[in-house]
C-alpha cells in the first residue's frame, strides 16, 4: 500500500520535470527561431541569400544546432549543413504547419529512453504573406541528461522516504514481537539470581509466543517449588537432628569419667551440632546473615584445631591398630569460617579405607598458605586419576568396590574453597598418597 501511493506521487513529478524541461528548450530555440525568421525576410525577398547562408553556419558553430531556411514551396535556400530532406516525418510536419500560417504545437516531453531531434520551426512573414519558414534541428541529448539528473535524484528521494517509513512502520511492529522474548530474557536473569517467584505475563501475545510464556511459567513454578520442598526437608530434618543430639551430648557429659573415645564422641556431637546450625540457616535463606558473614573474626591456628582433632583419631586408629604419625605441626593463622574437624575427619577416614599405614598428618607453611597434608602409604592414584581428585561422585577404579559415595573429597574442596583454599593431590617420594589443603595465611595472626 505504501509502496503503491509513493508511486503515484512519483509519476505527475516525474512528468513535470520531463515536460518543463523540454518547454524551457523548445522556447529558447522559438526564439531563436524567431530572429532567423526575421533575419529571412529580405533575402527571400530579393533572392540575395549569401549572408543568410553564413549565419546559419555561424550559429551552428556557435550553438551546436543545425539550421535552414526554405520558400514557400518547401525549397532549402539557406543551410548551415548539407543534404536536408525536407520530407522526413518531423520536418514535414513542422513546414506543412509553419507554411500554412500556423505554429507548430509544442514537442512531446522528453525522456531519457528517447531520442531524435526537437524539429523548431518559424514563418518568414512579410506583409502578412507567408515567404517561407525558418528551422532548427535542437540536439536532446544535454536536455534528456539534465531530465535523468532529476528523476534519479527524485527516485533517490522516493527511496529514502519509503525507507523511512518502512522503517516507522516496522521498528514499532519489531518492538512488539520481541517484546515477549525481552520479557522472557529479564525474568530468566531474574531467576539465574535467585527470584525463582519470578513470571511472565502472556496476555495479548501470539499463540506460539503465549505457549513459550506458560511453558516458562511452568518451569519457573516447578523450580520454585522443587526448592520449596528441599528447604522444608532440610528445615524438618535439622529440626529433628537437634532433640537426639541434645539428649546424646546430656548423657555422654552425665558420665562420671569420659574416655578419650566418649570425648571424641562428643567433639562429634559438637560438630554434628554446627552442621544442624548450618542447615538450619540455609533453610531459612540462600543468603547467611549479617552476623554468619563476620564471623570470629580472630583468626583460627590450624595446628592447634588439627591437634586437638587427632586426639580422637589416634584412639579410633588404635582400635584397628592402624598406626597415625602426628608429624610437623607450625602455627598458623588461617580463617575462623574453615571447618577443620569436616575436612581432617574425610581425608583421615580415606586413608584408613583406602591408603595403607602409616598415616602421616602435618601442618607447614608455604610461602602465604597454611598447608594441612594427610599421607598414606597405599598404592596411590595414577597421573589421569589424580587430576580428577576432588570431582563430585568420581572414585577410583581400585576402590569401586569398596563402601562410599565419592562426596567426602569433593566436600573438602568446597569447604576450603569457601575461605579462598585449594586441595592439591600428589604422589609423594616412596608411593602413597599425599592431600594437601592449602588456605590463605591471615598475615596479622600472631603466633
Amino acid at each position: 500500500m505504501v509502496v503503491a501511493l509513493a508511486i503515484v506521487a512519483v509519476i505527475p513529478l516525474a512528468n513535470f520535470i520531463a515536460t518543463s524541461t523540454s518547454r524551457t528548450l523548445f522556447l529558447s530555440r522559438s526564439n531563436d527561431a524567431d530572429w532567423f525568421a526575421t533575419m529571412a525576410e529580405s533575402p527571400l525577398q530579393t533572392g540575395d541569400i549569401a549572408n543568410l547562408r553564413e549565419l546559419a553556419v555561424r550559429y551552428h558553430e556557435l550553438y551546436n544546432t543545425p539550421v535552414f531556411v526554405v520558400d514557400v514551396d518547401s525549397r532549402v535556400v539557406a543551410t548551415s549543413v548539407s543534404g536536408v530532406d525536407v520530407k522526413e516525418p518531423d520536418i514535414a510536419a513542422a513546414l506543412h504547419s509553419t507554411l500554412a500560417g500556423r505554429l507548430p504545437a509544442e514537442p512531446p516531453a522528453l525522456w531519457p529512453w528517447r531520442s531524435g531531434e526537437m524539429i523548431v520551426s518559424r514563418p518568414v512573414v512579410n506583409n502578412g504573406s507567408v515567404l517561407g519558414a525558418a528551422v532548427l534541428r535542437v540536439p536532446t541529448e544535454s536536455a534528456r541528461d539534465q531530465v535523468q539528473r532529476g528523476l534519479l535524484l527524485l527516485l533517490g528521494g522516493l527511496l529514502i522516504s519509503m525507507g523511512a517509513i518502512i522503517v516507522g512502520i516496522v521498528r514499532p511492529i519489531t518492538r512488539w514481537v520481541l517484546r515477549p522474548l525481552q520479557d522472557l530474557d529479564n525474568a530468566t536473569h531474574q531467576i539465574t539470581r535467585g527470584a525463582l517467584d519470578t513470571r511472565v505475563s502472556t496476555d495479548g501475545r501470539a499463540p506460539e509466543l503465549r505457549r513459550l510464556g506458560d511453558s516458562f511459567n511452568s518451569m519457573a513454578l516447578s523450580l520454585h517449588q522443587a526448592r520449596q520442598r528441599e528447604r522444608e526437608f532440610v528445615a524438618d530434618a535439622s529440626h529433628q537432628l537437634r532433640t537426639p543430639l541434645t539428649s546424646a551430648r546430656i548423657h555422654i557429659e552425665g558420665l562420671s569419667r569420659l574416655s578419650p573415645t566418649a570425648r571424641f564422641a562428643l567433639s562429634d556431637i559438637d560438630r554434628l551440632g554446627r552442621i544442624v546450625q548450618r542447615l538450619s540457616r540455609l533453610a531459612g535463606s540462600d543468603r547467611p546473615s549479617a552476623a554468619d558473614a563476620e564471623g570470629n573474626e580472630e583468626p583460627l591456628d590450624l595446628a592447634q584445631a588439627v591437634k586437638e582433632r587427632l586426639v580422637g583419631w589416634k584412639a579410633v586408629y588404635a582400635a584397628d591398630d592402624l598406626e597415625l604419625i602426628v608429624g610437623e605441626m607450625v602455627p598458623g593463622g588461617v580463617a575462623p569460617e574453615l571447618e577443620v574437624d569436616d575436612i581432617l575427619d574425610v581425608l583421615l577416614d580415606n586413608a584408613s579405607k583406602y591408603g595403607a599405614p602409616p598415616v602421616e598428618v602435618s601442618v607447614t607453611r608455604d610461602g602465604t598458605e597454611v598447608v594441612m597434608s594427610v599421607r598414606d602409604h597405599g598404592l596411590g592414584l595414577g597421573s589421569r586419576d589424580l587430576k580428577k581428585v576432588g570431582e563430585r561422585f568420581w572414585r577410583s577404579a581400585h576402590h569401586r568396590e569398596m563402601p562410599g559415595t565419592g562426596l567426602g573429597l569433593a566436600i573438602v574442596r568446597s569447604e576450603a574453597a569457601r575461605v579462598g583454599g585449594r586441595v592439591v593431590a600428589r604422589p609423594p617420594i616412596g608411593g602413597g598418597l599425599v592431600i594437601e589443603v592449602r588456605v590463605p595465611l591471615i598475615d596479622d595472626y600472631d603466633m
